[in-house]
């Protein structure tokens, strides 16, 4: 027998098996080869046999009480608690110096959240048997709960001397190492458990979060996809699991797992946006809307609703999105999010008396909801009339902000600082959403006052500081514009060129004949080298933006020399100058390509009138 008791604690399970039903074969009543017998089978998952030949033993022997605590562990394992606690009780009591009796009853006392019961159990068995290691790593257990870890390490180290081929044991030392963020230690400690006994649903979860605590993706799923059941302890796995194998690209292994634990746990978030997710990464974004679409309902987590809504968006379904929006306000009429979504969807339609009720009920719900604000604000300020919206949406905390709302908002306030008459303001915040979105244009859907599509968002990209070239057009107004910006901090405003000291960099001089014969990129490299070291020799403060005023009459050819610099933009205004300033601070115009002929920069200097006149009557200038 002693040799079957190696065998079993080697995990040789199978061997084990064999010798044992042979020696039942030459005796069936053998009690402790019925006892060992049930060993085996609980440890093959036979939970049923191992019971029947637990039970067996007992009646061959019923006063053995290793047999009660064995029989009395299976019960508890079976969610059987009373009748266990009553079988490990009686083994303590026929012989209460047998240390095993009352480690068996604090254990059962631990997994029944008995805290202080167990602890009186393990030391109990500890004054029975000092080398007792079975006590010695319940006790840890109990001092991790109470969060005195080193003491923990202590006695799971000194028990493991003892048990190196105890599955408990071994998981015990992973858990405390991996609370302790030893995790390299603490993946050896679970895989030796999960070698004594790879069905222990315990082990393989531990096992799990220490290949995820050790940045182990495809190891931690490979063990996550040999688990046949699951339930609300596994979340947590699971959800850490989620997050790094979408970073992992692991994405046709997480659809096959999720698609098994979702039918068990069919209404966590998590999982199921992880699921939508991973079939979206991989290119099967239908299959994700049709996933999500099917826990959609009256009861599911909002989430749910946004993330199908957005995916409908991605794939420019926008008449469904709508319709989902009005879907999740009838079906969630108490969430903030639903009603700002069918606003958004309204507003995209034309339709604002829609969009302004939606929004107003968003905000009626959650006085924060940033969509719905932003909306409001931007109604507010497209009436003239920056109100409690505006002041709101200035005191959002925006950490939770995505870049594209943080660039939304910051436009909208923009907009309202220029109706109040703060053009510092409204600099400052839209050369914040230039900084948020360098590389795309302004959102329409976050966008209330609907800016021209021909205008991009970001400066171009080139060598130099951004500059705009003003002109100094008579009657234009002009030259009250450069008084009033000289008196702020938030623009550099040259007017050097109006006087006889200009720069010598070509500009003040007419270059029309230049222009005529064409702009080479070597006359270009040469006028740009001239400009940029003239610049230069101002030492100019750094962080903003600089308006470049030029002599009156000049303008066409400085629009045409454009292509020598393109970072730059040109102002030409028929109206109210301040206006025109603003709306390229928010939009930042830019001709496409190098404007080589005065004709050309004639035409594109028209379209500019024309983009700043739309822009004037959605502003409702």
């Amino acid at each position: 027998m002693q040799d079957i008791r190696e065998l079993i604690q080697n995990g040789q399970i199978e061997q084990a098996d064999h010798m044992l039903r042979d020696r039942l074969n030459d005796n069936p009543d053998d009690p402790e080869a019925l006892n060992m017998y049930g060993v085996v089978l609980s440890r093959k998952g036979d939970l049923l046999g191992a019971r029947s030949h637990f039970k067996r033993a007992l009646e061959a022997a019923p006063d053995e009480p290793s047999y009660m605590v064995n029989y009395g562990l299976l019960l508890a394992q079976q969610g059987d608690s009373l009748r266990a606690a009553e079988f490990l009780q009686r083994a303590a009591a026929l012989d209460p110096n047998w240390s095993r009796g009352h480690a068996q009853l604090g254990e059962l006392a631990l997994a029944s959240g008995q805290i202080d019961e167990a602890e009186q159990r393990f030391k109990t068995a500890l004054r029975a048997d000092p080398d007792d290691a079975h006590a010695k790593v319940g006790l840890a257990q109990i001092c991790q709960v109470r969060g005195d870890t080193d003491k923990a390490l202590a006695l799971a180290q000194e028990a493991i001397a003892d048990l190196p081929k105890d599955a408990r044991a071994q998981s015990v030392l992973g858990t405390i190492l991996l609370a302790k963020g030893h995790t390299a230690f603490a993946r050896q400690a679970l895989d030796n458990a999960l070698a004594l006994e790879p069905k222990n649903r315990r082990i393989q979860r531990m096992a799990a979060r220490a290949r995820l605590a050790d940045n182990d993706a495809p190891a931690a799923m490979a063990l996550a996809r040999k688990l046949v059941e699951f339930d609300a302890e596994d979340l947590p796995m699971l959800a850490e699991l989620c997050d790094q194998s979408l970073g992992k690209q692991l994405y046709a292994e997480l659809i096959e797992l999720l698609d098994r634990v979702l039918v068990r746990v069919p209404h966590e978030p998590r999982l199921i946006h992880a699921a939508a997710e991973a079939r979206a990464r991989s290119g099967r974004i239908d299959d994700a809307i049709s996933l999500l679409g099917a826990y959609a309902t009256a009861e599911a987590h909002p989430s749910i609703w946004a993330h199908r809504l957005g995916l409908l968006a991605q794939r420019n379904r926008f008449d469904e999105a709508f319709e989902l929006a009005q879907a999740w306000v009838a079906a969630q009429p108490q969430h903030a999010d639903a009603h700002a979504e069918l606003a958004t969807g309204a507003e995209l339609r034309g339709d604002s008396t829609l969009a302004r009720k939606s929004a107003e009920r968003a905000l009626a719900l959650d006085a924060k909801q940033p969509k719905a604000l932003m909306l409001a604000a931007g109604y507010e300020v497209k009436n003239g009339k920056p109100g409690p919206h505006c002041a709101a949406l200035a005191a959002l905390d925006i950490g939770d902000l995505n870049a594209a709302a943080k660039a939304t908002r910051g436009f909208v306030l923009g907009m309202a600082a220029d109706r109040q008459g703060d053009s510092d303001a409204a600099v400052r915040h839209w050369l914040q959403v230039h900084a948020q979105m360098p590389r795309q244009r302004m959102p329409a859907l976050a966008d209330p006052l609907g800016p021209p599509r021909e205008l991009p968002m970001p400066l171009a990209q080139a060598p130099g500081r951004p500059v705009v070239f003003v002109p100094q057009i008579p009657g234009s107004g002009a030259e009250a514009l450069i008084k009033a910006l000289m008196q702020g901090k938030a623009i550099t405003v040259l007017s050097d060129r109006l006087s006889a000291a200009g720069r010598h960099d070509g500009l003040a001089a007419d270059q029309r004949s230049q222009i005529e014969q064409g702009l080479g990129e070597s006359t270009l490299q040469l006028f740009r080298r001239r400009y940029w070291r003239a610049f230069d020799r101002l030492k100019l403060p750094a962080g903003r933006p600089v308006l470049d005023v030029l002599p009156s009459l000049e303008w066409v050819q400085y629009a045409a020399l454009s292509g020598a610099l393109p970072q730059a933009r040109v102002l030409a205004f028929v109206r109210d100058p301040r206006d025109v300033l603003l709306h390229w601070l928010a939009f930042g115009t830019s001709p496409a390509r190098p404007i080589p002929q005065p004709e050309l920069a004639a035409n594109y200097l028209l379209r500019q009138y024309q983009h700043l006149d739309r822009m004037r009557s959605s502003a409702g200038l």
